[in-house]
């Protein structure tokens, strides 16, 4: 390949790709999404033969699936005749000397990364490669799209493919490059269905057309219109380039040799003549617009790698900070106990004081729970008091009550006995209801306090468990407190007391709202009450009074047992926990993947430094 590429990129384009590849190599992309064209294509789709013109190397061909897990390719164009190479997987790193090393150490490669059974690992091989005929450029290469399992492969290779080659293309740092045969239909490509699946728009997503050489006759304009994007629209568009094929690889044809061929196809024929000129065919404009694509891509996604580098530093930090050093001796880990326990405290302090400062107290939900839970009820004692004035079963009940009930009195006489028996009753019946909202919100609580256990001794087992027994013990104390205070207030509430200036006043303001009713409703003069409506009257004045005490005595007696009273509860519980002395030792001791967790975050933030400290110098 020309050298051009050295020529035209060296200052403005390797800087941007070495920053990319220098973050890759510190494992970066485990943290956040890096820039990086993805090449992807239906098995026998002439995929590695687009990558050995690009790399200048031959890679593993023939028949199944050559490519076994994602081939992170990096080409570098250098200035000298000097050829150099290194390929690098899991711990293993080897200096390669002459291009025909390639092929031979990635089928070594993948046999060691996804065993000699022709299995699909997720494990990364990078290939590193600087010559005088290399591009500025870095690929993914993923495996084929397979339908069929050859020999030992698993059943579901094709699913495990299609999990693999999502879970690069469906980032949205991805260049998803799509390798598609001249001579198929396009309508039953599946690389390229599953790359529109994730860009719709084709945004993202630049196809390569491939073996040109074996379209039929007349289907030419077809592939014209292809590359006009006439069928099947991408806004990147697509390009088309002849490779070496299996018949040029038996005759020993070198990768320049093929590279001058295609050059000769494509001046030679009439019908991608132009293409060739548009800049839209040949492995040297694929290259170069490979390489534009990217940097541009890069150029835009810095400022976004800033602020991930930002927040995932942060967010590390924290995790460690939760977890902090491992306590070795008697007063480290005194010292240790004693500062989980009192986070663990402060946090449920600020729950149980709706301090929403803090994120966890927005996550956990408690409040707004809680409020909904009094709402509905402030809401089913009002649809209470409506029923006693439009059921109609209610007023025959009413009615058949007054006349089981009537003595000597006379007809239009309330007798205080029927009033206060049936407010009794109606007032009762509200417990049952009350008593399951408490229910609802000790669940909820004890869900909550939980969650916040968890959150802070997760990787302390012991301790986790310990405090969950006495978030149980609480639990069930507060449940009877609560319940024995809400059955207290029914029974007062069975009492039917109110002062007498306050029922005359919510009664006169009934009377006004029911003749005011009558009026309105064209009925002319009031007419005489009946008993049943009399009756009602009074049911409703004073249901007004009692359930109204109770819209507010209710939830407060619910809030201060089941959530006031279980946190300030579980605070001395937990601060008690420290005079245990004896078992310090078994509290602190870790969870078996701890220690392994606090490393692979230390890793994490190292990384993550080096990346923003490369960044800063970039």
């Amino acid at each position: 390949m020309d050298n051009v590429f050295h020529d035209l990129y060296e200052d403005k384009v390797r800087p941007y790709l070495d920053f990319i590849d220098s973050l890759r190599a510190l494992g970066v992309d485990q943290d956040l999404p890096l820039p990086t064209i993805v090449v992807i294509g239906d098995q026998s789709s002439g995929k590695s033969s687009v990558l050995e013109a690009l790399s200048g190397v031959s890679l593993p061909r023939g028949g199944g699936l050559m490519t076994r897990c994602p081939l992170e390719l990096i080409l570098k164009n250098v200035k000298t005749d000097e050829w150099k190479g290194m390929i690098a997987y899991k711990d293993y790193e080897k200096k390669l000397r002459d291009p025909s090393e390639v092929e031979r150490e990635i089928k070594k490669a993948q046999d060691t990364v996804a065993d000699k059974n022709n299995e699909i690992s997720t494990e990364r091989i990078t290939l590193k490669i600087e010559s005088r005929t290399a591009p500025d450029l870095t690929l993914i290469d993923l495996p084929g799209i397979a339908r069929n399992p050859v020999g030992n492969q698993s059943h579901d290779i094709e699913k495990t493919i299609k999990k693999l080659i999502n879970s690069y293309i469906k980032k949205a740092e991805a260049i998803n490059l799509v390798v598609i045969p001249c001579n198929t239909d396009i309508a039953t490509a599946e690389a390229l269905q599953m790359a529109r699946e994730v860009d719709p728009s084709g945004e993202r997503t630049l196809a390569v057309l491939t073996k040109p050489d074996l379209i039929d006759r007349g289907a030419e304009e077809q592939v014209n219109k292809l590359l006009r994007n006439e069928l099947v629209f991408l806004q990147k568009g697509y390009l088309i380039v002849r490779c070496r094929g299996q018949q040029d690889i038996d005759d020993k044809m070198s990768l320049s040799e093929a590279l001058k061929q295609e050059m000769q196809f494509f001046e030679s024929s009439k019908h991608f003549r132009r293409p060739l000129a548009e800049k839209q065919a040949s492995v040297p404009c694929l290259a170069d617009r490979l390489t534009s694509e990217l940097v541009h891509k890069i150029k835009k996604s810095l400022s976004t790698i800033e602020s991930q580098l930002q927040s995932k530093v942060e967010k590390t930090n924290q995790e460690l900070a939760s977890m902090g050093d491992a306590p070795s001796d008697d007063s480290e880990k005194k010292s240790f106990l004693s500062n989980k326990i009192r986070e663990f405290c402060n946090d449920i302090i600020a729950l149980a004081s709706g301090d929403f400062s803090q994120d966890f107290v927005s996550d956990l939900k408690l409040f707004p729970f809680s409020r909904e839970c009094f709402e509905k009820w402030h809401c089913y004692l009002e649809q209470q008091e409506s029923d006693l004035e439009t059921e109609d079963d209610f007023r025959n009940k009413a009615e058949a009550y007054i006349e089981s009930r009537r003595g000597r009195q006379l007809p239009g006489f309330l007798h205080y006995g029927v009033f206060e028996c049936k407010a009794k009753r109606h007032i009762s019946n509200l417990e049952a209801p009350a008593l399951d909202m408490q229910k609802k919100i000790s669940d909820k609580v004890k869900s909550v306090l939980t969650e916040l256990a968890y959150k802070h001794f997760a990787e302390l087992p012991k301790l986790l468990k310990e405090t969950k027994v006495i978030i149980d013990k609480i639990r069930q104390m507060q449940d009877d407190e609560a319940e024995h205070m809400i059955n207290t207030l029914f029974r007062m509430e069975s009492m039917i007391y109110t002062q007498d200036a306050t029922y005359s006043y919510k009664l006169e303001l009934m009377e006004d709202t029911e003749e005011g009713s009558m009026h309105n409703n064209n009925k002319g003069l009031m007419r005489r009450k009946s008993e049943v409506s009399l009756l009602t009257t009074h049911l409703k004045t004073y249901y007004k009074i009692a359930s109204n005490r109770l819209a507010d005595l209710v939830p407060m007696a619910i809030k201060y047992y089941q959530i006031q009273e279980s946190i300030t509860k579980l605070q001395k519980e937990m601060f008690s926990i420290l005079q245990m002395r004896d078992l310090v030792d078994e509290l602190v001791e870790e969870e078996g993947t701890a220690a392994e967790k606090r490393q692979i975050l230390i890793k994490r933030r190292e990384r993550l430094n080096k990346a923003r400290l490369a960044l800063i110098k970039f």
